[in-house]
């Protein structure tokens, strides 16, 4: 999957999400206006949407490009490794996670998030299992994400953690269709062009063809979910 860490990074995500998707979410939020802030995603879009409510935001990211981006968008834009937290005296009033799937699994992430927050709201998206899936989807997608957690899962954690659960949003399919598959396709071949003669490229293509086609047969067995998390100490 390296041909597809390319190309990801010039496009405006990493993963599949959208505009819409991280305005619902704030509304969902209700109306906040948090002291300290945390972003940790794949976007400039959401922390700057952030940003109106909040009286200070961190915003960070794993990769370089976005966090040099998101200065220049004058956000206070940090590097950190993958699955790093930044931390503040006295912890975060409102967090938003932007995750995928937990190589060391949902409780020790849920962990890091509460150990980070302070009394507030925490938004911790996971890749999620919607309904139980067909075999063939399960083993297409976990060998590309990693293992991915049933809904009720993520749910059963966070309360065993002591988090209330506010509410969630289930990211819509446009997410991943106009969102990820799109652009990345684009970008794909664009690539191409530029590569003809590369035997990597078209073994990359070939495999974000036959993933756009499992997402066109079984996308309705997952998505991101978007839990909205209260904190209360």
């Amino acid at each position: 999957m390296n041909f597809i860490v390319t190309l990801v990074q010039q496009m405006e995500r990493s993963s599949a999400g959208s505009g819409g998707t991280a305005e619902k979410v704030m509304e969902l939020c209700g109306e906040i206006a948090p002291p300290k802030a945390l972003f940790v995603g794949d976007d400039c879009f959401t922390p700057k949407l952030m940003e109106r409510s909040c009286r200070s935001l961190v915003a960070a990211f794993t990769e370089e490009n976005r966090a040099a981006g998101a200065a220049e968008m004058g956000l206070d834009s940090r590097t950190v490794q993958l699955f790093e937290l930044p931390a503040v005296e006295g912890g975060f009033d409102f967090i938003w996670y932007n995750g995928t799937v937990e190589f060391d699994g949902v409780t020790q992430r849920l962990s890091a998030l509460k150990e980070r927050a302070a009394k507030g709201l925490t938004v911790y998206r996971s890749l999620c299992w919607l309904i139980e899936p067909m075999p063939d989807t399960r083993q297409f997608y976990e060998r590309r994400f990693g293992v991915i957690e049933q809904m009720y899962t993520v749910v059963y954690k966070a309360k065993e953690l002591g988090f209330g659960i506010r509410d969630f949003y289930i990211a819509p399919k446009s997410d991943w269709r106009d969102g990820y598959y799109k652009p990345l396709s684009a970008a794909a071949r664009e690539y191409e062009g530029a590569h003809p003669e590369s035997s990597d490229v078209s073994a990359g293509l070939a495999l974000l063809e036959k993933e756009m086609d499992m997402f066109e047969r079984h996308g309705e067995e997952f998505s991101y979910i978007y839990f909205i998390l209260e904190n209360e100490g």
